[in-house]
């Protein structure tokens, strides 16, 4: 799912640290955060700075929006990402497992013969499976 959160830009803020804009005393304060105040994937920065300049409750409050970006994010299960991964490199372990198989030899050069044809379905099956893991794989991040 994608989200998006207030931060500063890089030349402002070493750390880019996140702005929260929150209610202190009774009163609304910017805060910086390392942890950041969700907004929906559908969020500008134009409508939250509408939405800040023409509301009273907000009168008080500068805020120098040229310093600010809202940015996007993936927001991602914690451990589901690691178990997507090791189950896209199944393909490409088998695939290593019979060529291993494949490029091994014995005594009898005819059963070799056999066997490779045997296996070069399955080899061309996990080749295309391994392409199909490696593509979503680099798509992840």
């Amino acid at each position: 799912m994608k989200v998006k959160a207030l931060r500063y830009k890089k030349e402002f803020n070493d750390f880019q640290e996140f702005v929260l804009i929150e209610e202190y005393g009774g009163e609304p304060m910017v805060f910086t955060s390392e942890i950041p105040k969700l907004q929906p994937e559908t969020a500008t920065i134009e409508d939250m700075r509408k939405y800040i300049e023409n509301n009273d409750y907000y009168e008080d409050l500068e805020i120098n929006w040229d310093k600010l970006e809202l940015v996007e994010f993936d927001l991602i299960e914690s451990g589901v990402v690691g178990a997507d991964i090791r189950n896209k490199l199944t393909p490409p372990l088998n695939l290593v497992a019979l060529l291993r198989i494949y490029f091994s030899e014995t005594d009898d050069k005819e059963d070799d013969v056999r066997n490779k044809e045997k296996l070069l379905p399955y080899i061309k099956k996990e080749m295309e499976q391994s392409e199909k893991s490696v593509k979503y794989i680099s798509n992840l991040l």
